[in-house]
């Protein structure tokens, strides 16, 4: 386990919702793969603004992996040996990377001794966007801090060179190990449309415990990687950090830092860390911890996480328009806003709220299901009938389970501060609504109260 990831679980187990019972009700097992990712849960074409390209639409191509357990350095994945060794020593084949480049065949492996080179790739002109690369081969270095690759514009006296550079399904992908990548501004790499063509593996560069600066443009699988500039590709990173922006069409990560915001329109996001704010837009995520807010722009999952307000701020959840969204078994540590245009999302269910001060940590009706939550600090206030926000079905609220008899709790309620245990009475919600609260709780332990009721169904 990296320290990165110690940290966030040992300030995860103390602040999340804090029994440690097993819990009924949530999207599929939280020690289990994810199920999916939020496939086409955005339903409104309005509501769009903060980088929502899609309406919310999923293109769905992150693909589940077999096991969720936490990976440690020696779980990583190994470099290749290499075919030919470049650098100054004895044992070197070739004193300069671009004269091995020059001599080999596509598919080997070249090993990189210390030191800083440069490689201008060849390129023939080609019917798409681009050229495409005429041989591949994959990179092993020492170490990202002692050998660097300064990858320069293809330079072809014959054509164009636009900058793009496709890799052949018949050659594979670039692979890089172990080395510091400085790629310019104006050159990335891609698939040749054909993606059929490839089999599993080739249709993605690997870069692997390296530094990057600049884009790969992607698909790109990394461990152990630090991207230091913004990307927008997709990419499925295992312990990486990131320092800017992270965008593109899907994302499967695990145990990373994100500096920036995460921007990515699919896939999931496991036991990670995110300095920046996040656009929901049908992704997953599960156990992490989210510092600057969660913006939602799509339909997606928010499970077992800690989400901190936006910077100045106490608004933590932000819903700009209709999205099949929940936020499960979370910390939410300030308010949730759905004022516009009937803003809401499916449910918020087995989370606990905790904004001091607060006058209202919901004011409006930020979901239909809202239930077996603990809103502590401020009061919740429905109202579903004024202005904007009578485009809300108003007739699809719950805040309380129907069917286990569960509502909420709620800290700024007299009703609550005598109470030990159980359910109590009917409350009425501050709102013009009237919105009624048949089952609300006693105590904030919406885990046992969610335990107690799946005992009882087994026992019947």
């Amino acid at each position: 386990m990296n320290d990165l990831q110690k940290g966030t679980d040992l300030r995860r187990r103390t602040v999340l919702l804090g029994s440690g019972l097993a819990v009924a009700g949530f999207a599929g097992c939280l020690d289990d793969e994810p199920e999916g990712n939020g496939e086409n849960d955005g339903k409104s074409d309005g509501g769009n603004d903060g980088g929502d390209e899609n309406g919310g639409e999923s293109d769905d191509d992150s693909e589940d992996e077999t096991n969720d357990d936490e990976q440690t350095e020696d779980d990583g994945p190994q470099p290749p040996e290499p075919d030919f060794l470049v650098g100054s020593s004895q044992d070197a084949d070739y004193e300069t990377l671009q004269e091995a480049y020059d001599s080999l065949q596509s598919g080997d492996v070249i090993g990189i001794e210390p030191g800083t080179y440069t490689l201008q790739q060849s390129v023939d002109s080609a019917e798409v966007d681009g050229e495409i690369l005429t041989r591949s081969y994959t990179y092993v270095g020492e170490s990202p801090d002692e050998t660097t690759i300064e990858i320069l514009v293809p330079d072809e006296p014959s054509f164009i060179v636009q900058g793009l550079v496709h890799y052949d399904p018949e050659d594979g992908a670039p692979e890089f190990w172990n080395v510091a990548l400085e790629i310019p501004a104006d050159l990335e790499y891609a698939r040749t449309e054909d993606e059929d063509a490839y089999e599993d593996g080739e249709a993605q560069i690997n870069a692997h415990f390296c530094t990057v600066e600049g884009t790969l443009g992607g698909p790109t699988a990394a461990h152990g990687t630090v991207f230091m500039d913004d990307l927008s590709h997709e990419i499925s990173p295992t312990d990486c950090r990131f320092h800017g922006e992270v965008g593109g069409r899907s994302i499967a990560g695990r145990e990373c830092r994100f500096d920036g915001d995460l921007k990515s329109r699919n896939g999931y996001v496991l036991d990670s860390v995110i300095d920046g704010t996040v656009n929901l837009n049908s992704v997953l995520l599960r156990r992490c911890e989210i510092r600057r807010g969660i913006n939602v722009n799509g339909g997606g999952r928010v499970e077992d996480c800690l989400v901190e307000p936006k910077p100045d701020s106490n608004l933590a959840i932000d819903i700009r328009s209709e999205y099949a969204a929940t936020v499960t078994g979370s910390e939410i540590r300030g308010t949730v806003r759905s004022n516009q245009d009937g803003s809401h999302i499916d449910r918020f269910e087995l989370n606990r709220f905790d904004v001091p001060g607060a006058r209202y940590i919901i004011d409006g009706a930020p979901a239909t299901d809202i239930y077996l939550n603990a809103f502590v600090g401020g009061d919740v206030r429905i109202t579903t009938d004024t202005g904007d926000l009578a485009s809300f079905p108003a007739e699809e609220l719950d805040v309380y389970d129907p069917e286990r008899e569960l509502g909420n709790y709620y800290s700024e309620w007299d009703e609550t501060s005598d109470a030990d245990e159980g359910i109590l009475g009917t409350r009425t919600l501050p709102g013009e609504d009237g919105a009624m609260d048949r089952h609300p709780l006693a105590t904030p332990d919406v885990e046992a109260y969610a335990k107690a009721a799946t005992e009882a169904d087994e026992d019947d």
